[in-house]
């Protein structure tokens, strides 16, 4: 199977592009624009900034509602007894393991705060 050169794949796009307003040309009646769009556009007001905080509720609001929506469709009491289940068969090294994974996502977490707060990424 051949590659086509991306020259070829321009030129396709080109004829395309070429067809496609002709079709358009053709099947309706074509209405000259003279730059109307351009001057409406240019006399909209511009667009209004968002406050961070604006920003965080429109983010934070639906996925909050979201997860309660999730979390009231668990088995809640089914989850804490398996959880505490887990819990009380986990032997010393589990304990361990589970402190160090937590620790680690701590550091992670924080790690990555740091970077986003210092603006060094």
């Amino acid at each position: 199977m051949m590659k086509k050169n991306t020259s070829d794949t321009e030129n396709d796009l080109d004829n395309f592009d070429n067809f496609l307003c002709a079709q358009l040309k053709q099947s309706h009646e074509y209405l000259p624009d003279d730059n109307f769009t351009a001057n409406v556009i240019a006399q909209l007001p511009a667009q209004k900034k968002l406050r961070r905080s604006q920003e965080y509720l429109i983010l934070v609001v639906p996925c909050a509602v979201i997860t309660l929506l999730v979390l009231s469709q668990l088995p809640v009491i089914a989850l804490i007894i398996k959880s505490w289940v887990w819990l009380s068969l986990i032997d010393v090294v589990g304990w361990l393991q589970l402190s160090c994974i937590i620790f680690v996502a701590g550091l992670l977490g924080l790690a990555s705060w740091f970077v986003n707060k210092s603006h060094l990424l």
